[in-house]
């Protein structure tokens, strides 16, 4: 049941984008009913109007007449390249501060791997994200990976404790991106009070809270949770999170992890640039951002197609940008997303041997 509501979730947001995004121009004659909008095609002199009657063409003149809303088609042939691949490389530096922030975290679980390891079991992990729903699919990866390296002072990793490192370098990420949006809505003419501002400002408060609570003597007093069916799960999880040298851990990712939001911030800020869009709220590019981020995590369709798209499409329409602008940035953004996806499956291909089915067999942990 989960998995057809998860399905169902991703076909309606790929209608509504579907619905929402036109492929080619929609253009009207403003001195006309708005029922006459029709598809336009851009020709060498002029424009070629895609009736149901059949393709009328136009001159440069009475096409210039014309008011249009953007296609996916005409906003990325309007792209700059040069633009795009300076931003490719801000993605890729982006991604080596992801990898700091999770070492510090294996860190924290005594597990002490070289940061060109981490970054290279994250972006193999990420090119399996591409393939499995949601963002989840990759950290199943990832919590494999790891629990098949060697411990400091011997032995492996528990699949719980590397899980919660994962669950935390989730959380931790996710908390900085809702901060920094509402830190650069706040900047660019304030975000309201609205439902969904006052979620984002309670995200980065809720996990502080969390966290103090696991941590404080009147859960420690609560054996119940390391007892019985909770204690192969929770008993290592709970070690972990109240390590003495945990909030300072916590902390130093929490600061990676706003290196990590600033750049992907700055990507979505720069493909809109890059598309020649000049957003009338700017506010909510950022929100929107965080936004498809979070949603982009839900299981639904592999690699989160359908959540995110939709996002961008309502979210950016509210900063006064066309649907196929909106989509046209997701595209991009998701391409990046796939070059270092195809780095990571090229990198585990090139592996001298496969990690085996029996090292890394998953234990039952729950849910991560």
């Amino acid at each position: 049941m989960r998995g057809a509501l998860s399905w169902l979730l991703a076909v309606c947001a790929l209608s509504f984008v579907a619905w929402a995004v036109p492929v080619r121009d929609r253009c009207w004659d403003e001195g006309a009913p708005s029922s006459t909008q029709v598809s336009v095609s851009r020709v060498e002199n002029g424009c070629v109007l895609h009736v149901k009657s059949g393709d009328v063409v136009i001159d440069a003149a009475a096409c210039a007449k014309l008011r249009c809303d953007p296609g996916l088609a005409s906003t990325l042939s309007r792209a700059r390249v040069g633009v795009i691949l300076a931003l490719f490389v801000l993605y890729a530096i982006g991604h080596l501060a992801l990898a700091l922030r999770w070492r510090i975290l294996l860190e924290l679980a005594d597990i002490d791997l070289p940061l060109t390891e981490v970054w290279r079991i994250a972006i193999e992990a990420q090119a399996g994200g591409v393939l499995l729903p949601g963002g989840i699919g990759g950290d199943a990866l990832r919590i494999a990976w790891v629990t098949a390296k060697p411990k400091r002072g011997g032995g492996r990793a528990s699949v719980a404790i590397v899980a919660a490192s994962v669950l935390l370098d989730r959380v931790v990420g996710l908390t900085l991106i809702a901060t920094v949006a509402v830190a650069l809505g706040s900047a660019f003419g304030g975000i309201g009070g609205g439902p969904l501002v006052w979620a984002l400002t309670a995200l980065p408060l809720a996990v502080v809270a969390g966290l103090i609570v696991i941590r404080s003597p009147f859960v420690e007093r609560m054996t119940w949770l390391s007892r019985g069916r909770f204690r192969r799960a929770l008993a290592p999880v709970l070690a972990y999170v109240r390590d003495p040298r945990a909030p300072r851990a916590i902390a130093l990712a929490g600061a990676f992890s706003i290196v990590v939001a600033g750049a992907q911030f700055v990507i979505i800020r720069g493909l809109l640039f890059a598309l020649g869009a000049a957003p009338t709220g700017e506010k909510w590019v950022y929100v929107g951002t965080a936004m498809a981020f979070i949603v982009g995590a839900i299981p639904a369709l592999p690699g989160g197609w359908g959540t995110s798209d939709a996002a961008y499409v309502f979210f950016f329409s509210r900063a006064g940008l066309a649907p196929a602008i909106a989509l046209a940035v997701c595209l991009l953004y998701r391409l990046f997303w796939y070059v270092v996806a195809v780095v990571g499956a090229l990198l585990y291909a090139a592996r001298p041997q496969s990690v085996s089915e029996e090292s890394v067999a998953l234990e039952p942990p729950g849910e991560p």
